[in-house]
């Protein structure tokens, strides 16, 4: 298949991964689990009650254009729980309550969500009635992230193999060699000459499966008892397995003459001879045995490919056996655009790391800031940039600081389909320079098993080939330089003792405390040395922005070769002070010594305070604007950082206290305010955040029911998702109260007390209040196994006792005119519940003396007291 019909499979299929169920009309969503319950409710007021409107659905999220990308590829969510301790609840029953607690949470915007099963960290993947945006599913994730017992909620974006068109007609596999000014390959001709790898190392692919019965790789598979065929099959999406059988112990790929799982898997370790007569392609670390896990097809999931990295750390998978064999490296030669590394991905990372496993990723091919693309944006992740025969940058590579180093990526010839090699095959893209990288990290574990995971960062960087003179690629886009397998061997073995750091810059705000770098050495072991480390001072001031090193000077004895840590004070300034920089440098002192480019580098420290602090109570509503042509005017300590105009607001809160925030754009059409807000701790750490509550909404931001843990100062960051666009308008900001339900002083809805409002608590509610009793209160209703309240009496003492004339203020008075009545206060409820705004909602529905009697008045009651989080 033509690389680029290849590229439109990944899109067209990445399409189609996932399920669609929606309450309503295509291309809307109901906000609650059932209309038609709901309408029945209505029915039943019908009697007297005119102008009742007909229910309105709400639109489905169209996206946000100012965001990177707002494609319908996000499936669902991954979300870790905290342990749940002294909570004796079955599995199940658990995983039932915190579903629904999040579905609770998603109501509102008409997003259902179904478990799907447990990953290998004990996350569990969460499926969307549909595909989402990932504006919305980043939004949707950061507000379940708030919820109490959640670690950290992410998006299980579509992720893609990274290949484009090729040139078919290129001759050979100048990846491999180097021909200064014509072939600038990586040399691995040379380096051939001290090792091919070790048949007792294993290397890790994680992609779209391999072709089994290619010549080239039938005999170079790592094959086990437990994994007979050479890996295992984590693709689950059930629609378009591609080899038609799911998840299993066979990693074969979808039938293709060139299959790009195949393809890389050949660049790392495809069968080669270096005597007689041989034939097809050569691998680069041949000697190497690979072990294949297949994450996706012509697209997968953030879930499957994050089950596989753990799967080659070692971690247990559910329904997997563990896997025996850890690799020296793992090639990921795929991604997502448009988000940062996200917690599920990093925790991956980690894992592999502390397996002693390499994560090498393809820097994605979207000419982009690596910094926007997973896994390769991940803390501790080589991430591989591609080059042309020139050493120049391809044109479709992505690049930024984040990249390590570049390979190359552009006509490189590898394995293809099933058989004999004359189905070998061109391919570029950054897919293809990442295994040069995976097959040089194999030859030089296999030199020295010994390497830890920086060693192997250090080696690539210090042994990398400067870029050619008129090359596209610079130190500051394309990481250390090109690669070059040979020199990476003899910066491990030669005289010359290498020591840099493993961190190429780090920012920080001004309260996170202390800076935490790491230095690691290579080369000559036998050789005792010493490196001088100083703090050279910027904008940043020494004894004012910053402390004394942990350590001025870094001492390893012969044969000590582990890594060393730096620790740097960061000091907190009062008042607005502005971003402010310093550099960390290492020096030689003994000799024999050599510091691997960066010697220095560069330390963030971003502005946390701001001059002009507004105070804000409960309760109370805040008029504001911003404008991106008069950033004088405004705080640049926010968090969201200093590019960002920033409004501070400021109010005293208590531990316990549960705190909701609408910042609502008032900015008049056509113009746009895209609002992002912040709730700060007293020591101005971010506690929440929000973007947009659902996009096209006026693009607002919300934080609903945050409980606070501490008693003091917080604040609330006002600002905007751009730096320039949509960044200039009015809006309001609101704070108030929005707890669980306390007898006498608010009220809840929630009626069969299962954690959620839905349509059978409005039926409950508008049946009692319509003079109901006994089993006419209950009949027809499905309760759910965690309902408190499933009982006639029960339900009807739980209603009753909010709308005593005796008691408290009659809680379920909507309208505020001192009584509380089916064909008012219930209309009411049921079509808040229904999703209707406006005067679709209090259209016949208020008493003569109604004291709220505008939407906004009515929205404010059932958000502050009832607990509720309707939209405007």
């Amino acid at each position: 298949m033509a690389e680029h019909d290849l590229r439109r499979e990944f899109l067209g299929l990445g399409q189609r991964v996932g399920s669609t169920m929606v309450s309503g009309a295509p291309g809307s969503r109901s906000p609650v689990r059932s209309v038609s319950a709901l309408l029945l409710a209505v029915v039943v007021l019908a009697a007297g009650v005119a102008g009742a409107a007909a229910p309105k659905t709400v639109n489905s999220p169209s996206g946000n254009s100012a965001k990177a990308t707002d494609a319908r590829d996000v499936l669902g969510l991954i979300v870790k729980f905290e342990a749940d301790a002294g909570l004796a609840l079955p599995a199940a029953a658990l995983r039932e309550t915190r579903l629904a607690r999040i579905s609770s949470l998603l109501a509102p915007i008409g997003v259902r969500v179904s478990y799907v099963r447990t990953l290998a960290s004990g996350a569990e993947l969460l499926r969307f009635d549909q595909p989402m945006g990932l504006g919305d599913a980043e939004a949707m994730a950061a507000t379940v992230s708030r919820l109490e017992g959640v670690r950290y909620a992410a998006p299980n974006r579509t992720i893609r193999p990274q290949a484009v068109p090729t040139d078919p007609d290129f001759p050979s596999q100048w990846g491999f060699q180097y021909v200064p000014g014509s072939a600038e390959g990586a040399n691995f001709v040379s380096a051939w000459d001290i090792t091919r790898g070790a048949a007792s190392q294993t290397i890790g692919v994680i992609d779209a499966g391999i072709s089994g019965s290619n010549e080239e790789i039938v005999g170079q598979l790592r094959r086990d008892p437990l994994f007979p065929n050479g890996g295992y099959d984590f693709y689950s999406t059930p629609e378009t397995p591609g080899d038609g059988d799911g998840r299993d112990d066979d990693p074969e790929q979808l039938p293709s003459t060139c299959g790009h799982g195949t393809h890389v898997a050949g660049t790392i370790g495809a069968r080669t001879a270096f005597a007689g007569l041989g034939v097809g392609i050569a691998g680069g670390a041949p000697d190497s045995k690979l072990l294949i896990a297949r994450a996706l097809s012509y697209s997968g999931t953030d879930a499957d490919a994050i089950d596989a990295m753990h799967w080659m750390a070692g971690d247990t998978v559910p329904g997997v056996a563990v896997n025996p064999n850890i690799p020296v490296a793992v090639n990921m030669s795929f991604g997502a655009s448009g988000g940062s590394c996200g917690p599920a991905y990093q925790e991956a990372v980690d894992a592999l790391r502390a397996a002693a496993v390499v994560p090498v990723a393809a820097a994605g091919n979207t000419n982009q800031d690596v910094a926007i693309f997973a896994p390769a944006n991940c803390r501790g992740v080589v991430a591989v940039a591609a080059a042309d025969t020139l050493g120049a940058k391809a044109s479709f590579s992505n690049y930024g600081a984040g990249v390590v180093i570049t390979a190359p990526g552009v006509d490189i010839l590898s394995t293809g389909g099933a058989g004999s090699t004359n189905v070998s095959c061109f391919k570029s893209g950054t897919s293809m320079a990442a295994p040069h990288v995976t097959a040089a990290v194999g030859l030089m574990r296999a030199l020295m098993p010994a390497l830890n995971v920086n060693q192997v960062a250090l080696a690539l960087k210090s042994a990398a080939r400067p870029f050619p003179v008129g090359s596209t690629c610079t130190t500051s886009i394309c990481g250390a330089g090109l690669l070059d397998a040979r020199r990476s061997l003899d910066a491990l073995t030669g005289s010359v003792v290498r020591i840099g750091w493993n961190e190429p810059a780090v920012t920080l705000r001004e309260n996170d405390g202390n800076l935490v770098v790491t230095v690691s050495r290579i080369g000559n072991p036998s050789q005792a040395v010493t490196v001088g480390v100083v703090a050279d001072p910027g904008t940043a001031l020494a004894g004012v922005d910053y402390g004394t090193p942990s350590s001025t000077t870094l001492t390893w004895a012969a044969n000590d070769v582990s890594d060393r840590t730096v620790t740097v004070p960061i000091i907190a300034r009062s008042g607005e002070q502005g971003t402010r920089a310093f550099a960390l440098r290492l020096y030689t002192i003994s000799g024999g010594t050599q510091i691997v480019a960066p010697a220095s580098i560069n330390v963030t420290i971003n502005e946390v305070d701001c001059n002009s602090v507004t105070p804000i109570l409960f309760g109370e509503t805040k008029s504001g604007s911003l404008d991106v042509d008069h950033p004088e005017n405004y705080c640049h300590g926010g968090v969201r950082g200093p590019a960002f105009n920033t409004v501070r607001y400021s109010f005293a809160g208590n531990a316990g206290d549960v705190v909701s925030i609408d910042m609502t754009s008032t900015t008049a059409a056509p113009n746009v305010l895209d609002t992002y807000v912040y709730l700060l701790g007293p020591d101005k750490r971010v506690l929440a955040e929000n973007d947009d509550i659902v996009s096209t909404v006026n693009r607002n931001s919300q934080i609903v029911q945050y409980q606070l843990t501490q008693t003091g100062t917080h604040y609330i960051d006002a600002t905007t998702y751009g730096s320039s666009a949509d960044a200039t308008g009015s809006f309001n900001l609101r704070l108030y109260h929005c707890g669980g339900y306390v007898a006498g002083s608010t009220c809840s809805v929630d009626i069969d007390g299962d954690g959620l409002v839905d349509s059978t608590d409005s039926l409950l509610a508008v049946r009692r209040l319509a003079g109901m009793t006994g089993s006419a209160l209950v009949v027809g209703q499905s309760f759910r196994a965690c309902a408190s309240r499933t009982t006639a009496s029960a339900v009807a003492s739980f209603i009753d006792a909010q709308n005593t004339s005796s008691g408290p203020p009659l809680a379920f008075d909507l309208d505020g005119d001192g009584q509380v009545l089916a064909s008012t206060d219930g209309l009411l409820l049921v079509r808040a519940l229904l999703g209707l705004t406006g005067d679709a909602v209090i259209t016949g529905a208020l008493g003569p003396a109604a004291t709220r009697n505008t939407w906004p008045l009515i929205r404010t009651y059932l958000n502050g007291q009832c607990g509720l989080a309707l939209l405007p």
